[in-house]
Parts: structure tokens; sequence; C-alpha cells
């Protein structure tokens, strides 16, 4: 799993495998500079069931970006509005969970803009206090994810 992913708002984007990619037009963008950052959320989601660490990082993205509507964005970004917007993602997953996240479902949560992941070691493994075969569990793990969005052009 790569620790950078970018995914434009193209069906055909996918994980990068180092620096380049050419179904995302080459290099890999950088990250939103501060002077171009609107604004930062955060959130987080956990799968009590099943250890899916794709299933808690999408809920802890709709928990960071759940609560906000930019209407006036189309000023803001003399360049396009909505669809000129960039986001990073930070994604902080316990690394023994990282392995089976799947950052293009993850990358659906947000609607409209140019997204870009980043992975690091973080959230938690907490118990659930019970393991339920027939909801998918392996184990009693409840996988914790935690997310920051920056949002900004």
């Amino acid at each position: 799993l790569p620790t950078n992913y970018h995914k434009k708002t193209n069906p055909m984007s996918r994980p990068l495998n180092g620096k380049t990619d050419p179904l995302l037009g080459g290099e890999q963008r950088e990250r939103i500079s501060s002077d171009r950052v609107f604004f930062i959320e955060v959130g987080f989601g956990n799968d009590s069931h099943g250890q899916s660490s794709t299933k808690a990082a999408v809920r802890a993205c709709r928990n960071a970006i759940e609560f906000n509507s930019i209407p006036s964005i189309k000023r803001l970004i003399p360049d396009g509005g909505y669809d000129a917007l960039k986001l990073d993602v930070l994604l902080a997953v316990p690394p023994k969970y990282q392995p089976g996240l799947d950052l293009e479902e993850v990358a659906r949560v947000f609607p409209y803009g140019d997204v870009r992941f980043e992975l690091q070691d973080g959230g938690m493994i907490a118990p659930s206090g019970i393991a339920i075969e027939k909801l998918g569990d392996e184990n009693d793990d409840m996988v914790v994810v935690c997310a920051s969005v920056t949002v900004g052009h």
C-alpha cells in the first residue's frame, strides 16, 4: 500500500507506484500550500465488527466533512469553483490494518475536487468485547481511523 495516493475526479485513477502515474497525468501534486488553505476538518470513524480499515476510514472522512457547506466557493476560487478545489486527506490507520485499506473506496466520499491522500501509522485498535463471526469478525478488534481533511485550492 503506498503512503501517498492521488485521486483526481477521474474514474481512471488508481494508487500511485512511486512519484508518477500515467493515468493521473504524470507527477503527483504537492500538498496545498498554507496560503491556499480555506479550512481543515477532522473526524474519526470506526468499524466495530469486521475489522475493515476501509469502512473506518470512510466513516472518518464523512465525519470530517458532513456538517459543512461552502456556498461561496465560486467567488473564492476564480478558476473553477468546486472542481478546482484541492483536498489533502491525512489518514491515521493502525499499521496492522493498513494493508486492507481501499483508498479508491475512501475517495468516493468526496463529491468534488482533486483528492490527495497521505497515510500514517495511528488510529487505534480497541476491544469490542465480542467477536461475532456472522458479522465478519476474525477477532474482537475495533478499528479506529482518524482523518484530517485540508480544503484549499
